[in-house]
């Protein structure tokens, strides 16, 4: 019996001993949350900062985050107290507002982006090029990286609500007027608007009835392009103003005091810019007149052959100059640099017969534009000897000639325009003059001068080609061309280099003298000597092999090149 109660008295003792145990070792804390984790890592980087939020800090070491699971955030820190806030103190409630859910880059901040923060209230993005505001409250600077998390600075407290909080620096309105012989408002223009600093898109706007659209934006610099479908701002390549006298004003776009080729808006569609470093808001106003499908496809094409201009350009001043490293030193660089202007004129002739279709047979607009599609035939017989197809064929570099002769003429038995007819004229005069038939050339640029074209390229054909059929013609035609520069004289006669000469002034810089040095048998030389220019091989461009191939080589390699 006594064995008994003395193992009963044992085991309350060890109960009792247990318990004593338990009281002197209370059950361990739940260890931190990913979100107190990763808060902490915030309040270190800020502490070890000296970006004025230590009040702001000083809450956020308060707050109670123990739930929150996302260890990626995005924290908007506002400065240490400031009048300019619009919402209540900050507290550790209206805290977790400034605490987003996700981690976001500055770039990840664009226009229209909602974040939730932690207390799940929405915040809104607004952005104008590098401007963000979080409910209208504006960024300050750059991300900072803490841990997994970015931390942005703000100014005030972000203050909270069911819709957007916006506030912007500028505001711009943009009126188009219609012109129809008195200035009328023009509704449902678009309007594209961007930054003028960054290129950022602002978004597309519409003028109303009373032909204004209003853009707020933040960026100081603003650019925006005008369209509406059947109008322009343009005329005949010319920016519209206006009127004076009943008549169309244009842009001096050059200021040089006069409106001419030069004030030609260069790209389409014209970019107007406003800056606001006086002024916060502003009011442009543009204009725009009705054009027809025609024009506006005609328009289209100016501006393609606008680029296929300058492509050429950039081409010749590598094969005039030299600059750089000569394309001459090898033949890969010729064939680099011929493949370049073989792929912009095929591109553009492409471009050139797709506008076409849809144009009446006889209309001035599908004239023009065909007559420009015949220019860069002939433009690629003067480089590389061959126009290359007739229509969907390849035709031969003999064949080229003939056949470009039979369709210039043809051309201009049709068209209706004498302008169109001077300017065929002249294309056959320089097909004829690059065969070297001098006595052809001669008779088609004849017919072209004496009825008002006077370009610099057309009285130099007539000078080259006359000089053994009119010497006289010859000289004086090139003396009138001599004129326009001051650094050339009057000359009696056709000894020496006067023709290379003077082809080199008047064609330098228009992307067509190359072939003048083949024409007139010379060397390109004329500034300096370009280092690995030979003849005859380099008096042409290397045809593209893959122009070879695709031929099944009715088309040949022009000679020298491997």
């Amino acid at each position: 019996m006594k064995t008994l109660a003395y193992y009963l008295l044992g085991i309350f003792s060890l109960c009792l001993l247990n318990a004593c145990g338990d009281e002197d070792s209370p059950t361990p804390a739940p260890p931190p949350s990913k979100g107190q984790e990763e808060v902490q890592k915030i309040v270190e980087v800020l502490k070890q900062s000296d970006l004025g939020v230590d009040q702001f800090v000083e809450v956020l070491e308060k707050v109670n985050v123990a739930d929150l699971t996302q260890d990626e955030l995005t924290v908007f820190a506002v400065k240490n107290s400031s009048s300019a806030s619009r919402a209540t103190v900050l507290d550790t409630a209206s805290i977790k507002n400034h605490i987003a859910k996700g981690s976001y880059t500055k770039d990840d901040l664009k226009d229209g982006t909602k974040l939730t923060s932690i207390s799940n209230e929405t915040l809104y993005v607004t952005r104008t090029g590098n401007d963000v505001l979080i409910n209208g409250v504006n960024i300050i600077g750059d991300a900072i990286q803490a841990g997994n998390s970015y931390v942005y600075i703000v100014p005030e407290i972000i203050p909270v609500g069911e819709t957007p909080v916006t506030t912007y620096k500028h505001q711009t309105t943009i009126k188009v007027n219609l012109i129809d012989g008195e200035y009328k408002p023009l509704d449902g223009v678009s309007i594209a608007a961007k930054n003028g600093d960054t290129g950022m898109e602002l978004g597309t706007f519409t003028t109303d009835a009373t032909g204004a659209a209003v853009i707020s934006h933040n960026c100081d610099t603003l650019t925006y392009t005008i369209s509406k479908e059947g109008y322009s701002d343009l005329s005949d390549g010319f920016l519209l103003v206006g009127m004076e006298d009943g008549n169309l004003s244009y842009a001096d776009l050059n200021g040089d005091g006069r409106i001419d080729e030069g004030d030609k808006v260069s790209g389409k569609p014209y970019t107007y810019f406003l800056n606001y470093y006086t002024e916060s808001h502003l009011t442009d106003t543009c204009y725009m007149i009705a054009v027809s499908e025609a024009e506006t496809t005609l328009a289209e094409w100016n501006n393609v052959l606008k680029g296929y201009n300058n492509e050429l350009l950039n081409i010749e001043m590598q094969l005039i100059t030299g600059y750089g490293d000569s394309p001459y030193e090898s033949d890969e660089s010729m064939k680099s640099l011929a493949n370049i202007y073989y792929a912009s004129a095929s591109k553009t002739l492409e471009t050139g017969e797709k506008l076409l279709n849809g144009l009446g047979d006889n209309s001035t607009e599908k004239q023009t534009i065909q007559l420009g599609i015949y220019r860069i035939k002939v433009d690629l017989y003067a480089y590389f000897g061959t126009m290359f197809k007739s229509g969907s064929n390849f035709i031969s570099a003999d064949e080229s000639k003939d056949l470009l002769v039979s369709i210039l003429t043809q051309y201009k038995e049709t068209c209706s325009s004498g302008e169109l007819k001077n300017e065929t004229s002249f294309l056959l005069a320089k097909v004829h003059l690059l065969a070297t038939e001098y006595a052809k050339a001669y008779e088609n640029i004849q017919s072209a001068i004496p009825n008002g074209y006077s370009d610099i390229e057309g009285k130099l054909i007539l000078a080259i080609s006359a000089k053994d059929i009119n010497r006289q013609e010859a000289i004086t035609t090139l003396n009138s061309v001599r004129g326009f520069f001051d650094w050339l004289a009057p000359i009696q006669s056709l000894d020496g280099n006067e023709l290379i000469e003077t082809c080199h002034a008047g064609l330098n810089g228009n992307g067509n003298l190359y072939p003048y040095y083949r024409v007139l048998n010379e060397a390109i030389n004329y500034i300096q000597v370009v280092t690995g220019f030979t003849m005859p091989k380099h008096h042409l461009l290397p045809i593209p092999q893959s122009v070879i191939d695709e031929s099944n080589e009715v088309i040949k390699q022009n000679n020298g090149y491997n």
